[in-house]
């Protein structure tokens, strides 16, 4: 059987909503609206802005709701704006009171707001979402029993050195709002990632020939500008570059000696045209002649005569590292970021993230796109960690790399347990304690679990931003939207913890019967142990 409706049929006025009475309460847009902290985020967004000067802003509320749209959806600006403008639910979540048909804004406005908060900004608004769902008890730090171990005693030379000693223990591990001493409690898992920009996979020839072609447009700019200062136009070669180019990239597989000559050549071209444009601007000099170039032109043009310098530093010295290496001409602030993974994952190119989890948030603590060492971080991150929470975690799982002999002694003294391999000789373990030191340390995997979540799901995995300060907020938002979805599951969750609570207490009074029932089998039949060891077995399959 066939069933089709008209097209002649269907029309706009006759079309029906089940949106006449209420919205659902189910919907996530709804539940995650009722969990945002919207007037403290709102006064993040007043810090940056003038009250009595300027024409009056788009309501704050809906920015902000726009923005964490964007990034829990992973769209662009302009399908950003037509995903709020066509969907009732997202306009209930950005605040607007009514549906409407009309865009909330225009599109470049959310890249203003993330110039404007810049990576400060936007690590302020997720600490303030994490804060608002450790109120709320999203974020459960229980206690563990290692944690009433108190750190060893320092030797006892004399009474008062011991005096004073366990007078200062005291006061550092009393919480700064109260005079009752806090326990460490919760986990910190701490690792670092790159999050990959999106530019095209440097190479010494590819980059020497876009600056080639950039200083031919300069060249032909500054001709074409006042064609009476120059009785003929300077000669660039571009045809005869970029057969040579051409012949050469074509090549699937290139030696060393047929790579280094392609680069010696790359260098050559971009010397002459450099030479060129720099006699055609003395000349403009001295005639008093203004220079036609915008100011992105002279940026572009600084840019090309340090990659040249750059690569003809390497190229000289035959080596293939020199200091802050530019690896792209739009995007000069990148930096290669060696891994050590291997393949093809060796080297990225993007921002480096030192990330923290605990209870499934995570925080972006340090973001730079010059390589560094996370290991000199660790400190400011478990101090960031108490003050965020009012003490110090009961446990720090992170890599290898972080344990280094500061931060281990550092972390003892505040009694802190190490998520790595012990220094010194390796002493006889039994069988139940790498049992359990291996599932401690498995948990660290949940932060790579997070950063393969951001970069499949929200977008980290290729950066389309441009600017460094707004790279980073990027980064700190994807954070964000990571959190929230987060919090309002754990949220969700929560509406069961009665109805399994119940179910407990309904199966508790059955096994206790059970218990007993085959307690009374066994001595009736004098079981063997063999016997009783079967009763129990099924005791436990029940």
């Amino acid at each position: 059987m066939i069933v089709y409706t008209p097209a002649a049929t269907r029309k706009l006025s006759l079309f029906s909503t089940p949106f006449d009475n209420h919205l659902s309460a189910h919907n996530r847009w709804v539940r995650m609206e009722s969990l945002v902290p919207w007037d403290e985020m709102a006064k993040v967004f007043l810090n940056s802005m003038s009250a009595g000067q300027g024409r009056p802003s788009v309501d704050l509320r809906i920015v902000l709701g726009v923005l964490m749209v964007k990034h829990i959806e992973d769209l662009s600006e302009e399908r950003t704006i037509e995903y709020v403008q066509e969907n009732i639910y997202a306009q209930f979540f950005v605040g607007l009171s009514s549906f409407q048909t009309q865009p909330v804004f225009v599109p470049h406005l959310l890249v203003t707001i993330r110039k404007r908060l810049s990576e400060a900004g936007a690590r302020q608004l997720n600490d303030l979402l994490i804060s608002a769902a450790a109120d709320a008890k999203a974020i459960k730090h229980r206690k563990k029993p290692s944690d009433k171990t108190p750190p060893p005693e320092p030797p006892k030379s004399d009474g008062s050195q011991a005096i004073d000693n366990e007078s200062a223990k005291t006061s550092s591990a009393l919480d700064p709002k109260s005079t009752t001493p806090v326990s460490n409690r919760g986990d910190l898992i701490v690792d670092a990632t790159v999050a990959p920009a999106h530019i095209a996979y440097p190479t010494d020839s590819k980059l020497l020939r876009r600056c080639r072609l950039i200083t031919e447009r300069l060249i032909d700019g500054l001709y074409e500008n006042d064609r009476s200062l120059w009785p003929r136009k300077p000669r660039t070669y571009r045809r005869e570059a970029n057969k040579r180019y051409l012949s050469f990239s074509k090549k699937r597989r290139k030696t060393k000696k047929e790579i280094r000559r392609a680069v010696g050549r790359g260098l050559n071209y971009l010397r002459r045209n450099l030479k060129t444009i720099t006699a055609m601007l003395d000349l403009l000099e001295a005639s008093d002649e203004p220079c036609p170039w915008s100011f992105a032109l002279r940026r572009q043009y600084w840019i090309v005569q340090e990659i040249y310098r750059q690569q003809k530093e390497m190229h000289r010295d035959r080596r293939r590292r020199v200091n802050n290496r530019i690896v792209s001409v739009h995007q000069p602030h990148v930096r290669p970021i060696k891994r050590g993974k291997g393949g093809g994952k060796n080297t990225e190119f993007g921002p480096k993230i030192n990330a923290s989890v605990t209870e499934g948030f995570t925080r972006a603590d340090q973001i730079d796109f010059n390589a560094f060492n996370e290991a000199n971080h660790l400190i400011a991150q478990v101090e960031g960690y108490k003050a965020r929470f009012g003490y110090y975690p009961s446990r720090v799982l992170a890599d290898k790399i972080y344990w280094t002999r500061e931060n281990r002694k550092w972390l003892k003294e505040r009694n802190i347990h190490v998520g790595g391999v012990p220094l010194g000789p390796k002493r006889k373990r039994s069988k139940y304690e790498k049992e359990r030191d291996r599932k401690r340390n498995n948990r660290r995997s949940e932060v790579e679990g997070k950063f393969g979540e951001a970069k499949e799901r929200y977008g980290m995995k290729e950066l389309y931003t441009r600017l460094p300060q707004t790279t980073k907020a990027e980064i700190s938002f994807i954070f964000l939207a990571m959190n929230l979805v987060h919090y309002a599951r754990e949220v969700a969750n929560r509406c069961f913890e009665p109805v399994l609570i119940t179910c407990g207490a309904l199966q508790r009074p059955i096994m206790d019967k059970l218990d007993n029932y085959l307690n009374a089998v066994a001595w009736m039949l004098c079981a063997e142990p063999k016997t009783a060891t079967h009763l129990a077995v099924g005791r436990r399959n029940f």
